[in-house]
């Protein structure tokens, strides 16, 4: 049970952020496509499938283009005030890391749902944060209000596109216009 609850952490949000992906690509703004992650099955002893279990991690939840630039993000949500730098997971992280170097957009998608509030956190600030905690010089997590102070708040998770845009001067152009 408690397997199940762990994949399911992060659904609903996902879920939020593949309904303005879809809306997006249909505006003819961004592609933007979910990294499934691969799965294999559990039998049991008599052959059927019991349950199943992570093959092999994505490296992020989502990736694909925006303003003719590379894209990619983690999605992250919490029921608290609080969420803990190390809930990016350490595969993430140097994806994350890698894409950034490279010259791509790459951040990481905070939902406090009780709260009904997204935030765009740019990888580097999510590193830095990450990378004190490491350190032993700052909290092991990072607060809303924090979060409210650093302004990166998407006014809805269906318009994240708009703090990319703050961020990363990325505004789509009629030459970036697509049509799928």
């Amino acid at each position: 049970m408690r397997a199940q609850m762990q994949a399911n952490r992060g659904r609903a949000l996902e879920e939020l952020i593949e309904l303005a992906n879809n809306q997006y690509l249909v505006q003819g703004r961004a592609v933007i496509h979910k990294v499934p992650t691969e799965w294999i099955p559990v039998r049991d002893g008599t052959g059927k499938i019991r349950t199943a279990k992570v093959e092999r991690k994505a490296a992020v939840d989502f990736i694909g283009a925006y303003g003719g630039q590379p894209i990619a993000f983690d999605a992250k949500e919490t029921r608290a005030d609080r969420i803990r730098w190390d809930r990016v997971e350490l595969h993430q992280q140097k994806f994350l890391e890698c894409w950034h170097r490279a010259g791509g957009i790459a951040f990481v998608i905070v939902g406090f749902m009780a709260r009904e509030r997204f935030f765009v956190v740019p990888w580097p600030v999510w590193r830095r944060g990450l990378e004190r905690w490491r350190d032993e010089r700052g909290p092991a997590s990072v607060s809303y209000l924090e979060f409210v102070d650093w302004g990166y708040e998407a006014p809805s998770v269906l318009e994240y596109l708009s703090v990319v845009d703050k961020v990363w001067g990325t505004r789509y152009g009629g030459d970036h216009r697509m049509t799928c």
